[in-house]
């Protein structure tokens, strides 16, 4: 679509058009919200039930396999099978406060008081800067990690993976 705007009362008509598109694409993209938002409130209860099979399914096999680690991963902490592996793996780390007592105002004003403490504090507002500790969490010894008032956490998690030639079936 070439336009030539010639004169005033093309550009007054060319906007005007511009204007009518904007309103067209506006109420196109209402129908377009509403029949999702129709289809969504369809599809819902189903997609519930499955889920909740799902967390049914999943919980039973992490019960089964956390009473059975030993003999089931003996060696690892993930097995195969056709369709998925599953096992158990740790979350990636975490910086949390020393514990409940200590908020991260505390954690801040402490930060603040230590010479090395600065460079794990975002500006301009101070903040910690939870990238920058974790980075260097293995670098920060107990005495340090102590007196800033934090600790790095790591949880152990069961998963269940489908394999990726599983989803294509």
């Amino acid at each position: 679509m070439k336009l030539k705007i010639t004169s005033p009362e093309s550009l007054e008509s060319t906007i005007a058009e511009a204007v009518r598109q904007r309103i067209l694409l506006t109420k196109l993209k209402a129908a377009l919200d509403s029949e999702i938002a129709r289809v969504s409130k369809l599809r819902q209860p189903r997609i519930t039930e499955v889920n909740d099979q799902i967390a049914a399914l999943e919980a039973e096999v992490q019960a089964y396999c956390t009473a059975n680690r030993a003999s089931l991963f003996p060696e690892a902490k993930s097995r195969d099978t056709m369709l998925a592996v599953y096992g158990f793996e740790l979350t990636p780390p975490r910086v949390e406060t020393a514990n409940k007592k200590i908020k991260w105002k505390d954690v801040i004003a402490r930060l603040l008081g230590l010479d090395w403490g600065g460079a794990y504090l975002r500006q301009p507002d101070p903040g910690v800067n939870k990238e920058a500790l974790l980075a260097d969490r293995d670098r920060l010894t107990p005495e340090q990690r102590t007196a800033a008032g934090i600790q790095f956490c790591q949880d152990e998690q069961f998963y269940i993976r489908p394999k990726p030639e599983t989803a294509a079936s």
